[in-house]
């Protein structure tokens, strides 16, 4: 008898047959009625236009007077203020897209002038200086003035305690540096506030000699004080960790701003550098409030000035003191509690919601 072949199609299981896909009621489908109309691609606003604006400033100021870096830096800055005053662009203008049409812009220059030169275009109202207290590290220093010069700044004022003759020649080669030299070394919170004594441009910006930060991170606080804020702080508040992760430092500046009705600044201070003031800023709280910068963020508050951020920089970050350093913090905390407990009173305008006072009568003073 012949045996029965065993069939080799294997059996398709229920689950595993094809389904047919249905169209979603919520899609209706169209007929083609001829060729597909494809959008068009936003255009980038100004960038291109912005580049071969500068290509024609460029190639006009080659003409005019070739010169050095140096002046290619300041004729852009001239340039490209003016440019972006005309178009009206201050008014809600977005700082990425103003940082990157200034770019362009300075790229077109450079490209018909034939110079090249490291630079940060940021078109700024007012004029503005920067406060450097130099330490003993000359790399570092030089790094930060590298990065300051590329900005649209009056002047840099460098406070330098007791330096080296290297690191004195050093500042002085920047072209629109001012020394101070004092026969001894500082507390550094002091001579930034000398040098904010000394400057008197309408917005100062603040920075570490031993920390060294990108022109473009340092240029958004320069931005944002331009007639906006007054007080422009380092926004550590966005990287911040649980509380249980927060360091002493940080939860003394958290409650300080929780009391004085400023929960929105969380950790942030005018300890933490990198930090912008404006004129109104200086003349209000004094120069001699930043040897305190806890002090002199109290007051900033208390007396209704704008206060905000400028962006995160990372190496504002808040170290752990020893105990000798941690001592005088917390001195510098009870300071200004102390300030605005002498301006708004015992309870700092919080109600007491839970006492009632007026049983006691004139037993209560």
């Amino acid at each position: 008898m012949k045996k029965k072949r065993r069939s080799t199609k294997r059996a398709v299981r229920p689950s595993a047959r094809r389904r047919t896909v249905r169209p979603s009621r919520s899609r209706k489908l169209r007929p083609k009625t001829g060729a597909s109309k494809r959008r068009k691609p936003a255009a980038r606003t100004g960038t291109y236009a912005d580049y071969a604006a500068g290509a024609n400033d460029g190639t006009a100021w080659r003409g005019s007077q070739p010169g050095s870096p140096e002046m290619l830096r300041e004729a852009v800055h001239e340039s490209w203020n003016r440019r972006f005053r005309g178009a009206g662009g201050r008014r809600k203008a977005d700082w990425r897209l103003t940082l990157q049409r200034g770019k362009h812009y300075a790229a077109g220059f450079m490209q018909a002038s034939g110079v090249r030169a490291a630079i940060c275009p940021v078109p700024l109202q007012m004029r503005a200086s920067a406060v450097v207290y130099a330490g003993e590290n000359e790399t570092a220093l030089f790094q930060t003035l590298s990065q300051l010069e590329v900005l649209p700044l009056h002047e840099i004022v460098i406070v330098a305690g007791q330096p080296t003759e290297s690191l004195f020649a050093l500042a002085r080669g920047f072209g629109n540096a001012v020394v101070v030299v004092l026969p001894d070394r500082v507390d550094p919170d002091i001579g930034r506030a000398l040098g904010a004594k000394l400057t008197g441009a309408d917005t100062v910006l603040f920075v570490d000699g031993e920390q060294p930060v990108g022109a473009d991170q340092l240029a958004r606080f320069l931005w944002e004080c331009d007639g906006k804020l007054d007080v422009v702080l380092n926004d550590l508040g966005s990287r911040m960790g649980t509380f249980r992760r927060r360091k002493a430092i940080e939860r003394l500046h958290e409650f300080l701003n929780a009391s004085l009705k400023r929960e929105d600044l969380k950790i942030n201070s005018l300890s933490v550098l990198p930090f912008a003031l404006s004129r109104q800023a200086l003349d209000s709280l004094g120069a001699g409030a930043l040897s305190v910068p806890v002090k002199a963020h109290a007051l900033a508050i208390l007396k209704g000035l704008r206060v905000g951020t400028g962006g995160f920089v990372r190496t504002g970050t808040l170290p752990d003191y020893a105990d000798s350093r941690w001592k005088k913090v917390a001195g510098d905390h009870a300071e200004a509690w102390r300030e605005a407990l002498g301006v708004r009173g015992n309870r700092m305008h919080f109600a007491d919601s839970m006492r009632n006072r007026g049983i006691l009568g004139e037993w209560v003073t």
